[in-house]
């Protein structure tokens, strides 16, 4: 059986979302943030619905 390994650097949506999809997908994934928390500015902005 293959295993992989996956590094993402940045909490951000883009880092977040790819994190999970690859986790899914069975990949062993370390997600980096250099913040306090994932996903700051979706929370800031209203989870999207800042206009």
């Amino acid at each position: 059986m293959n295993s992989l390994s996956l590094l993402v650097v940045g909490g951000g949506a883009a880092g977040f979302f790819a994190a999970i999809v690859a986790a899914e997908a069975g990949a062993s994934v370390t997600l980096l943030e250099r913040g306090r928390e994932v996903l700051a500015k979706v929370q800031i902005s209203g989870a999207g619905g800042a206009m």
